[in-house]
């Protein structure tokens, strides 16, 4: 064929053909009642996606890939044009900003400082280069387009533009007592499960359970070095030691007002 060697031609019926086969569904092809799991990057939705696979789907063995956690909690978005619908509702996890399709969302939230560190570090395992905390702080990063701060995140879904349905959930509640927050999001999805049902979930993505799976299976995700846990500190105050006085200074000035907003200070 001639033409631009740069450009996939696609036969659209074949393509549906294959679509059809593989139950692959269009992305922007969603239910009302599908769920959404949104946050800021770093602030715990890694986590809270593998106790939603073990609430939902039963999948609480140590042997169970995180390549299957993403399947079946995929990612929402536009680099991920198709996904596999294994129920209905769907639960999805995204980092975006507020969308009128996100009918029914659990944002999770973390404190700003402390998820400025672990994107730090995260941001410095993938492009293998000291990343700035400061400009990082104000959301001024390659990885991002534009201003794409942790408080601008926050303020846009604590605003609710589209009315979503939407349960807020804090990481450090989660630490704390990640049964009562489980039952929290089993009421707002309607989902029945028992105490010990839950117990076993929570158990099986402990800290030391997710750390120890990824360094026998791997982490299941082609971007993420193979040499590089994604689990890597998950404490509650990690910028009391990691965050340099003046960047904490400059980041109290920037998200102040969203960190009192939310509690945290």
């Amino acid at each position: 064929m001639s033409g631009n060697p740069n450009i996939v031609y696609v036969d659209e019926e074949l393509d549906g053909k294959v679509r059809a086969l593989t139950h692959l569904v269009p992305n922007q092809q969603l239910d009302p009642n599908d769920v959404f799991i949104v946050g800021y990057m770093k602030s715990g939705t890694t986590w809270f996606r593998n106790l939603v696979a073990g609430v939902i789907y039963g999948l609480t063995s140590g042997h169970t890939p995180y390549s299957v956690v993403w399947e079946v909690v995929p990612n929402h978005g536009p680099k991920k044009p198709y996904y596999k619908r294994y129920s209905t509702p769907m639960y999805f996890r995204s980092h975006a900003f507020p969308l009128p399709e996100y009918k029914r969302v659990v944002y999770v939230l973390r404190d700003g400082r402390d998820v400025v560190v672990s994107l730090a570090h995260h941001l410095q395992a993938v492009h293998e280069q000291e990343v700035g905390l400061a400009k990082l702080a104000k959301g001024r990063h390659p990885s991002f387009s534009g201003k794409y701060a942790w408080y601008d995140h926050v303020e846009a879904w604590l605003s609710n533009p589209y009315q979503a349905q939407m349960l807020i959930i804090k990481y450090e509640d989660l630490k704390k007592d990640s049964i009562l927050e489980l039952r929290r999001f089993c009421e707002f999805t309607g989902v029945k499960r028992d105490e010990d049902f839950l117990e076993k979930v929570v158990t099986s993505t402990s800290f030391e359970k997710m750390r120890d799976k990824e360094a026998r299976l791997g982490f299941g995700r082609q971007h993420w070095p193979k040499d590089r846990l994604f689990v890597r500190r998950g404490q509650v105050g990690s910028h009391k030691d990691e965050m340099p006085p003046e960047v904490l200074e400059m980041f109290l000035r920037q998200a102040g007002d969203t960190l009192r907003k939310t509690g945290y200070l």
